[in-house]
């Protein structure tokens, strides 16, 4: 009998020793990794994560020890991972340019990086990402590299990726290279490439050319007119806002803002401007004024903002302004907006509004009141109620 629990502790014990996990070398020196790294003729995973981060914690009980992850991961990689805010962990911080966590870094082993992710990744997603790494058609940093030479197609894949990794880079880099199109909208590649991940144009010339071609984006079917408003309603925003307009951005020229949106948006300028206008202020901590130049959005509606632009705008601005003490008075306003018949069955949303920032700013005893009273309302669709419901089960 005695023998017989042996062998079941021994089997227990050596059933534990190969459970999944990644093999990490937990913040070592790093030139004695890039030495390792050259050595085994491996590329370098490197996790770097802070102790505070909730999603870096999950990753290490969830995805890091998932069957295929550490199967895929300790075959390819050299696994390592730094606590980026203590010793060494600070110097590649810096090298690397981390500011999110978790930072999921690929690099040679001549310590350039050359693939990353960023935040909490699901394992099959975080396998694909280190296959991505391995690839040099798909390693971030290389199509970061070759990017002025990348055909239209491969473009919009980097930009896709340049998106996803929020690099502060790719606005000047999509800039030069739409500059040297002969036509930023000559095939469906550059179209999409529009339509999708690219913020800035790279001048004037490329804005009103883009204002014009509404048929042109719109005949194959792909994208609608609302989609084709919604990007002119951003490249608009956003030229106003470059340096071309702007000389000084820590001190916004709102007048030069109003007029590009009035030439290229002029249905939408008073309440862009204004509902821009207030955030900003919002931002620079003037509260006051930035509940001014929103007062205007309220007082508009309906005769030039209208009732959902107004609604949408409550619920970004609402929950900042219930945090400064400051909400009742615009509240008040909002409700009094008279709604157009046109709009007669969104008279609801006064109410989800409300709810909408009282769960933003976690005041979970107000939120709870609104959604249990239009749970009640038979004007309510039950796409919102079942959205509420959701909400309430979660709590």
């Amino acid at each position: 009998m005695k023998k017989l629990i042996l062998a079941s502790c021994l089997f227990l014990i050596t059933v534990a020793s190969f459970a999944a996990e990644i093999n990490f070398i937990d913040n070592p020196v790093w030139s004695t990794v890039l030495e390792k790294a050259k050595k085994e003729n491996k590329m370098i995973f490197l996790d770097g994560y802070a102790t505070w981060c909730g999603p870096c914690k999950s990753m290490d009980a969830e995805t890091y020890k998932d069957q295929a992850v550490a199967d895929f991961y300790n075959a390819n990689f050299i696994n390592v991972r730094y606590d980026m805010e203590k010793g060494e962990g600070k110097t590649l911080a810096e090298r690397y340019s981390v500011t999110a966590y978790p930072n999921l870094m690929f690099i040679n082993t001549d310590g350039v990086i050359v693939h990353k992710g960023v935040g909490f990744m699901e394992a099959a997603d975080f396998v694909g990402l280190g296959k991505e790494a391995k690839n040099p058609s798909t390693q971030y940093f290389t199509l970061k590299k070759n990017a002025m030479t990348l055909s239209n197609a491969d473009f919009a894949k980097f930009a896709a990726l340049a998106a996803r990794f929020e690099d502060e880079d790719f606005d000047d880099l999509a800039k030069d290279y739409l500059a040297k199109q002969p036509d930023i909208l000559g095939n469906a590649d550059l179209i999409d490439l529009l339509m999708g991940d690219v913020r800035i144009l790279p001048n004037e010339k490329a804005l009103a050319y883009f204002a014009n071609s509404k048929a042109k984006i719109t005949s194959s079917g792909k994208y609608t007119a609302d989609d084709f408003e919604d990007r002119l309603v951003s490249f608009s925003l956003d030229y106003s806002l470059s340096d071309a307009v702007q000389p000084n951005i820590e001190d916004i020229d709102f007048a030069a803002v109003k007029t590009v949106l009035d030439k290229y948006i002029p249905t939408k300028s008073f309440f862009l401007l204004n509902y821009f206008k207030a955030q900003h202020l919002l931002d620079s901590e003037k509260v006051d004024e930035a509940i001014a130049a929103f007062d205007l959005v309220i007082e508009n509606t309906p005769a030039i903002v209208t009732f959902d632009q107004v609604c949408n705008a409550m619920m970004n601005m609402g929950p900042i302004l219930l945090k400064e003490g400051k909400l009742e008075p615009t509240m008040k306003k909002f409700e009094a907006i008279v709604i157009p018949a046109k709009d007669s069955g969104k008279a609801y949303m006064k109410d989800f509004v409300k709810a909408i920032i009282y769960i933003k700013a976690k005041e979970m005893d107000k939120f709870k009141a609104i959604a249990n009273s239009m749970l009640a309302n038979n004007s309510v669709p039950q796409d919102v109620k079942d959205d509420l419901k959701a909400a309430l089960e979660k709590m």
